[in-house]
C-alpha cells in the first residue's frame, strides 16, 4: 500500500533507528516532534537517556531540529534543555517550518529524516517534502482528545500495512 501517510521506515522508538544505514543512504540531519516521539507530553524537558542519544547523532555529525505543532513555549523549554534550535505551532503537515528547518540545517529535504508519532502530521508533512520519514511508536497512550481521535484513523491506515 503506497500511501502519503505511510513512513518509509517503522521503529518502536527512536532509539530503534538505524542510524548508520540512514548516514550510508545520505541523510544529513534529523527534524523531531517532542511529545510521545523523544518524551511523554508530562516531561517538559529532555531525560538523560534522550539527551545521550541526540548526542550521539551530532557526535555521529548529524545537523538536529526539533519542530512541534506544541505551543511555542513547550517547545522552546524542551528544545532549550538538548540545545536543539525548534520552531512551535508549526502546523504540520504544512511545510513551511519543515522547509525551514532544513535550511537553518543547511540541508534539503532529501537529506533530512523527519522522526514522529503521527501519520496525519508528522508522516504527512515529511513525505509532502521527499523526506525520510520514520513513525515510531507513542511513548504514552497519554494524549489529549483530538489525537486520540485521530488515532482512530491512524490505526485504519496501519491495520492495512504489512510492517
Amino acid at each position: 500500500m503506497n500511501s502519503i501517510f505511510l513512513p518509509d521506515i517503522f521503529a518502536d522508538t527512536v532509539y530503534d533507528i538505524d542510524l548508520e544505514a540512514l548516514k550510508n543512504e545520505g541523510i544529513k540531519g534529523f527534524i523531531f516532534d517532542i511529545d510521545n516521539t523523544l518524551v511523554t507530553y508530562a516531561e517538559p524537558i529532555a531525560n538523560e537517556k534522550i539527551m545521550s542519544w541526540l548526542k550521539d547523532l551530532r557526535n555521529m555529525g548529524f545537523a538536529l531540529y526539533i519542530v512541534s505543532n506544541n505551543d511555542k513555549e513547550r517547545v522552546k523549554v524542551f528544545s532549550e534543555s538538548v540545545e536543539i534550535p525548534h520552531f512551535g505551532k508549526a502546523l504540520k503537515p504544512l511545510s513551511y517550518f519543515l522547509r525551514k528547518a532544513c535550511r537553518g540545517m543547511g540541508i534539503k529535504p532529501c537529506e533530512t529524516a523527519l522522526v514522529g508519532d503521527q501519520l496525519f502530521t508528522d508522516i504527512w508533512g515529511g513525505n509532502l517534502l521527499k523526506m525520510k520519514t520514520i513513525l515510531v511508536k507513542p511513548i504514552s497512550e497519554v494524549e489529549d482528545g483530538f489525537v486520540r481521535f485521530k488515532r482512530q484513523f491512524e490505526r485504519r491506515i496501519l491495520n492495512k500495512v504489512d510492517r
